[in-house]
């Protein structure tokens, strides 16, 4: 069961990095236009979503198969709610910005939404990095 979590947790890390890291910025860089690029990472970040909902949900009831929910369940419910207000929460405003033309206002709610996504892929990586330590631990 450590190292179902475990795997699972690396692999919603590993998404979140790299769609953070190297996808996004690559379609900033390579993509001539920047309004396409913008809406190919917001569709990736909004899959990315969805994807990290269903890890945690599946890390949940892992916890739950295993014995009454611990604090390692908190753990990896708050990424995903912490994505999933950015995703329905800051989005809609980061896009009503976008269409305003108001470039200030743009900025200040992709700095949030940025915040969150590193916020939480933060947590999740920490999470991988609790779960790593009780798989390789001595029994």
């Amino acid at each position: 069961m450590r190292l179902a979590r475990a795997l699972l947790l690396a692999l919603w890390a590993g998404l979140l990095v790299t769609l953070g890291a190297f996808v996004a910025p690559l379609l900033f860089h390579v993509l001539p236009d920047r309004h396409l690029a913008g809406t190919l990472a917001g569709e990736l970040f909004r899959a990315a979503t969805v994807l990290s909902a269903l890890a945690a949900a599946l890390l949940t009831a892992l916890d739950w198969r295993a014995a009454p929910p611990a604090g390692r369940t908190f753990g990896v419910l708050w990424p995903a709610l912490l994505l999933s207000a950015s995703e329905w929460g800051v989005r809609p405003l980061l896009e009503a910005a976008r269409a305003a033309g108001a470039m200030g206002a743009f900025g200040g709610w992709h700095a949030l939404a940025s915040l969150c996504y590193w916020t939480a892929t933060g947590g999740v990586i920490a999470a991988f990095v609790a779960e790593w330590r009780r798989v390789a631990a001595p029994r």
